[in-house]
């Protein structure tokens, strides 16, 4: 065994392209399921490509273009939260919420949960429960969609 020469590899034989060596079984013929190396090459390349034309601005760089521009104005940011809720809405979650709390410290604290405790907890639930089925929407608008994107 001669240590000063390297390994051969396959494509140091003589200068011979090793892709000759492939056996028939590996080789892309009429085979559409597999694509060609120069296909792939391309795909490679349109992927690594960047899709958006600014991309790569920075984000103070792209309101300054908006501001800049005439016909883009932002609006208002829209509220948000249980404060723009309707009241009826979050005086049934408070009730549905409280009454499970209600309950629990009756169970917890109280040792035997007297019968007009129990008749008030029940019936601030189911009152809360109620007055959310109410709130349940009657319609599906069109911009719902088919339900099933997250």
């Amino acid at each position: 065994m001669n240590d000063e020469e390297p390994p051969a590899t396959p494509g140091d034989e003589d200068g011979e392209d090793w892709r000759q060596d492939v056996p028939d079984s590996e080789r892309i013929g009429k085979d559409r399921s597999r694509i060609s190396d120069e296909e792939w090459e391309a795909l490679v390349e349109q992927i690594a490509e960047p899709s958006a034309v600014m991309g790569e601005m920075p984000v103070e760089d792209v309101r300054e273009a908006l501001d800049d521009s005439e016909h883009w104005h932002p609006g208002p940011a829209e509220p948000i939260g249980w404060r723009t809720a309707s009241p009826t809405l979050v005086l049934s979650w408070a009730a549905a919420l409280g009454a499970v709390l209600l309950l629990l410290v009756g169970i917890i604290f109280f040792r035997p949960l007297p019968g007009w405790y129990l008749l008030i907890g029940l019936a601030v639930g189911v009152g809360g429960a109620v007055g959310l089925f109410f709130h349940l929407p009657q319609h599906r608008s069109s911009d719902d969609g088919d339900g099933s994107s997250v």
